[in-house]
Parts: C-alpha cells; structure tokens; sequence
C-alpha cells in the first residue's frame, strides 16, 4: 500500500507536469530541471544544472551533449511520471535566478542533440532538497540530494 506522503508526492507530480504539458516555460516559472537516470537513488548526491553536466551525470540512452546544462524547456509527459523535453543548448536557455528548497527534477534516459535542439526522455521525476550555491549561470551548479521519487523505483525510493 502506498504512504500518504508518497501518493500525495506522485499526484503532486502528475498534476504539475501535465499542467505544464506542451507548454514553453518563461524564466522564474515552469521550466524543470533533470538529473541522470544513473544518478537517481536515495540520498544521493546530483547536479542538476551546471556546465558540466554532460560529465557529472549518467545516462542511461548514452552521453549527453556537453551543451545540454540541465534545464529542460519544454515538458511534455506521456504518463505521470515520464514524457519528452526539448530545450536550447548552453546559454541559451533562461533559468530561474534561484531556486527553491526542494525542486522535483526529471530523471533523464536519454539526451540528443539535432542542430539547434536538444531533446530527450525521462522515466521518472524525483524531489531534491538542494544546496546553497546555485546561480544562473552554468559556472554556478546547482546540486543538492534525492530524497523522494515519483515511480517508487531506484530513484528517492519513498518507503511505503
């Protein structure tokens, strides 16, 4: 049986991104960041925005590209906890200028580039108490722990 907690996280999650479904995010808003599917277990330590992310996360689909930072632009999901992104490469993308004490980050399976594109897919959302240090530009990382997962799988691993 699912925990309380862990069922309102999930719900949270579906309502939140299939409201930003489609949607192109302005700067400040709805614009998520992603980690490596290789990334995603409890307590674990991430970097989910920075300009070496392409190197501090695993993905499972392969490497990602070294312009991906780790914002993903545009969400759209195909089930409450995975779907599509598509984003810009590098300095192109407009992040948030801070960022709150948790965030939910996409858990990425994969990461292409096609020209001026950056796409990809994810299989799972996590949350992330984050860490001091973040900045909007990539020299700034943004990192924090994983502390809770959408699918209940490898990633936060919620307890039930």
């Amino acid at each position: 049986m699912m925990g309380m907690a862990r069922r309102g996280f999930v719900a949270a999650v579906a309502i939140g991104l299939l409201a930003a479904s489609a949607a192109t995010a302005p700067a400040d808003s709805s614009a998520i960041f992603a980690i490596g599917d290789g990334n995603s277990a409890a307590n674990a330590s991430v970097e989910f925005w920075g300009a070496q992310w392409w190197k501090d996360n695993a993905v499972s689909g392969g490497t990602a590209p070294a312009s991906f930072k780790g914002l993903a632009v545009t969400v759209t999901p195909t089930g409450p906890c995975s779907g599509t992104f598509t984003t810009d490469p590098g300095n192109s993308v407009d992040p948030p200028a801070r960022v709150a004490s948790q965030i939910q980050v996409l858990v990425v399976n994969s990461v292409t580039k096609s020209g001026p594109v950056i796409s990809g897919t994810y299989d799972d959302v996590d949350l992330v108490n984050t860490d001091p240090g973040y900045g909007p530009a990539p020299g700034h990382a943004g990192t924090g722990t994983v502390i809770a997962d959408c699918n209940g799988g490898g990633g936060g691993g919620v307890p039930t």
